[in-house]
């Protein structure tokens, strides 16, 4: 891993120093999340980094997919994994950087014929700001998740999926905007164009799993029907279960 890693990043620190000659250094450790003598002994090949700073390494340069996948592969302790599975073991650090709403709304607008690599557009779609929109765009670029290409967006990854279960501060804020989005679109959307319900059961606990699982599933089927012919909107589709109960805690349970 240390030739290939040496090699990028000396490259990258090139880059950078031609946009300012006066980077250095440090300001280079610093902006890859690194300290300067782990970046020192990576550039002077004496050492690999952990898959820890690695991950960091990748959050702060942009690299491709297949570049991504190559240096995870070689990574110490590493088994080889296939570009899917490389993805997916960066989706939570990069979903730390794109938790807001409308960078999954900007990518998914690249899916649409009638897109436009305008800020002034996308704010128009997504009735953002126009400071955000310009932001947005931007970072998606830096992460290699989305490109221009004759005024168009292009998605250059997978749809973006989260681990399931898995406590995060930034999907808890994805989701929590999703609902306040939710409550807006009750009074400002006609009938005809959403879909709200609910039904409150007495619930069997041991049969939530089987449920959150067909949750999941039906997810899917959705989003492959809605995704049909031509697409022109974009569409968040969210499930709502949760207790009006106050929960009992298990036995033996911690506090």
């Amino acid at each position: 891993m240390s030739r290939n890693l040496k090699d990028i990043l000396l490259a990258e620190l090139e880059k950078r120093r031609a946009r300012n000659p006066l980077y250095s250094l440090r300001a280079f450790a610093r902006d890859l999340g690194l300290g300067l003598g782990s970046l020192s002994e990576v550039l002077s090949g004496k050492r690999d980094l952990s898959k820890k700073n690695l991950l960091k390494v990748l959050q702060n340069i942009n690299l491709d997919a297949d570049q991504r996948t190559a240096l995870l592969n070689s990574s110490q302790g590493t088994k080889p994994q296939t570009p899917e599975e490389a993805h997916q073991l960066l989706l939570e650090d990069e979903f730390k950087l794109i938790a807001d709403w409308y960078y999954l709304a900007i990518l998914n607008l690249a899916k649409l014929k009638t897109n436009k690599a305008d800020p002034a557009w996308i704010s128009e779609r997504l009735a953002l700001e126009p400071y955000l929109a310009i932001e947005a765009l931007e970072r998606l670029q830096r992460l290699g998740l989305l490109k221009v290409e004759r005024a168009k967006l292009v998605r250059t990854a997978k749809p973006l999926t989260t681990s399931s279960d898995l406590p995060s501060t930034a999907i808890r804020k994805h989701h929590s905007q999703n609902l306040i989005l939710a409550e807006k679109a009750i009074h400002n959307v006609p009938v005809e164009l959403r879909e709200f319900g609910s039904v409150t059961m007495p619930v069997n606990l041991k049969n939530l799993p089987k449920v959150k699982a067909l949750l999941l599933k039906t997810r899917k089927k959705a989003a492959v029907l809605l995704e049909e012919g031509t697409t022109n909107e974009v569409y968040t589709l969210s499930f709502q279960l949760f207790p009006v109960t106050a929960l009992k805690k298990k036995q033996g349970a911690s506090k």
